[in-house]
């Protein structure tokens, strides 16, 4: 019987229980500046260089929650990292969007299946590494140090 105060009584603990969950990974996934402050899941850097440094390489990098922003990177700077906590379920995805005088790649840069490669077991301060080359980008896997070339530089549609 749908009035049953017992029945009430579980649908609001599990309902309370559902919210509780979502506040927690909200909180997990929107941060993007690592502090490591007791938040559940480990502590990652994504880390991209170039090895262009004649040449600007634009760079939009986000999450669903937090928007890393446009970058350049070129001869005055070679880097752009940012650093986070894995959400609750260990489904934390970035993208990042890439442009060059005549070509572009979009990808992942953190995903379920790329964080085994950068873990490496700690709490904090597991990296993903990645490296921009002329031929395209680089992936480091910490396990067998070495470079893997994952995408090629595709030939934008049009040009700006």
């Amino acid at each position: 019987m749908a009035g049953d105060p017992c029945e009430l009584d579980v649908i609001r603990n599990v309902y309370m229980l559902v919210l509780i969950l979502l506040c927690l990974n909200g909180g997990i996934a929107m941060d993007a500046k690592f502090v490591g402050n007791g938040k559940i899941g480990k502590g990652y850097t994504v880390q991209i260089k170039s090895d262009i440094p004649n040449e600007d390489i634009m760079v939009h990098c986000k999450s669903k929650d937090t928007n890393i922003g446009y970058h350049v990177l070129n001869s005055s700077n070679l880097e752009l990292s940012w650093s986070f906590r894995e959400n609750i379920w260990g489904t934390t995805l970035y993208f990042c969007h890439f442009w060059r005088k005549m070509a572009e790649q979009k990808f992942d840069v953190f995903n379920i299946t790329m964080f085994v490669w950068c873990d490496h077991g700690f709490d904090i301060g597991n990296n993903c590494n990645w490296e921009i080359k002329d031929d395209g980008f680089y992936f480091f896997d910490f396990h067998y140090q070495t470079w893997s070339k994952e995408y090629d530089w595709k030939p934008r549609a049009y040009i700006s």
